[in-house]
């Protein structure tokens, strides 16, 4: 059963959300949306079992940066 449900976003986010849509080529501000949540979902997933870095490497230069991203901190510390 899918649900309707309305969002009110200042012209920051709204201009962040849009910039999302626009650089992940997605079809529709709800694809964007519903992608973001998908990607927190498993994110979450993973702080739960202690995993609190994103690793990201530039397959063409080999270059890694390490990703800390706070709300998984918090996450993986409840889990802890």
């Amino acid at each position: 059963m899918s649900q309707r449900v309305v969002f009110t976003f200042d012209q920051n986010s709204l201009d962040t959300l849009n910039a999302v849509k626009k650089n992940g080529d997605f079809g529709s501000l709800g694809t964007a949306v519903r992608e973001s949540l998908t990607l927190s979902e498993v994110l979450q997933g993973q702080a739960a079992q202690g995993f609190n870095e994103v690793v990201v490497r530039n397959p063409k230069t080999g270059q890694e940066k390490t990703l800390i991203i706070p709300s998984l901190q918090r996450v993986a510390g409840a889990s802890a």
